[in-house]
């Protein structure tokens, strides 16, 4: 009986994918960013929309804000709450439709809808002074994880040191540890459920972990292009790792979609060579095989 190679099945099924994604549509997979939770008014009570939410959200993550909480300086003031001296604001974007009467050729009056458009600048809750959450975060914060025993279990016997201290997902190369948001961070999403976009998030993270130099030792460039291929290389071996495992403990049957999409928009960084999906893709496999050895009893 010949053994399936899992691997190079979902490797292939990817590949297909490739060439029907249209990156000029295209939309990142926001799993690890919406595991940081909705972005909120906490004086309003309403949640952001549109454009505004992954804009917030790669605020959010880039300068390591733990609350979904934004509002405007004014707002913040109302509340009784101060922004502290200093601090760079976010922008947002609010539309609004402003009514026009004008005449046609023929002497009649039509009203027009002009939308116009309006930027706002909004701080993070981390920003300011004199505020505690009043629990407007209920929504936000409900748990949408099932946790999955195996899955759990595979993570644990690693040994991989898995913290819990931030609302942002990343592995630390120079510390050795992982980072994961609270399982209640997690979102459903329109490719995928939370408890998905949870497992997937973590077996990226700990393919990321295999690579340390005192395990596999995937190597880092020292020039800036070297450092941005490495990187962009790197990240198509993580997404393939997720996507291995995933499949591998049979939390998804098949590759999601938004995994070719995040594995085409690294691509792009790499001269749109397909080549590195099969390079990347013999690199996730090692990594998967060196994860499964602490399995063995």
């Amino acid at each position: 009986m010949v053994k399936r190679d899992i691997y190079q099945e979902i490797t292939n099924k990817i590949i297909k994918r490739l060439d029907c994604v249209d990156l000029e549509n295209f939309k990142a997979p926001f799993a690890e960013l919406a595991a940081q939770g909705m972005p909120l008014n906490p004086i309003t009570g309403k949640s952001y929309n549109g454009i505004n939410i992954p804009s917030l959200w790669i605020d959010q993550q880039e300068k390591s804000f733990n609350s979904p909480e934004w509002a405007s300086y004014k707002q913040w003031k109302e509340k009784g709450a101060q922004v502290r001296k200093g601090e760079q604001g976010s922008l947002i974007v609010f539309y609004k439709t402003w009514n026009k009467q004008e005449e046609d050729e023929q002497g009649e009056q039509h009203n027009i809808q002009i939308p116009v458009m309006r930027l706002y600048t909004v701080f993070n809750a981390d920003q300011v002074d004199g505020y505690e959450s009043e629990g407007t975060l209920s929504l936000a914060q409900a748990d949408l994880v099932t946790r999955i025993d195996h899955a759990d279990a595979f993570a644990n016997k690693t040994g991989a040191n898995i913290q819990h201290c931030e609302a942002r997902a990343y592995y630390n190369r120079t510390n050795d540890f992982i980072n994961m948001p609270q399982t209640s961070a997690f979102l459903d999403t329109a490719h995928s459920s939370a408890t998905e976009n949870y497992y997937s998030v973590l077996f990226h993270e700990l393919t990321h972990w295999a690579g340390a130099p005192h395990r596999l030792n995937r190597d880092k460039a020292t020039s800036k292009t070297q450092q941005l291929e490495k990187y962009a290389f790197e990240e198509l071996i993580a997404e393939l790792g997720a996507a291995f495992l995933c499949a591998q403990l049979e939390i998804v049957q098949s590759p999601r979609d938004d995994h070719a999409r995040y594995l085409k928009c690294w691509l792009q960084a790499l001269r749109g060579d397909k080549s590195f999906i099969f390079k990347a893709s013999a690199q996730a496999a090692k990594a998967i095989e060196f994860l499964n050895r602490f399995q063995e009893d």
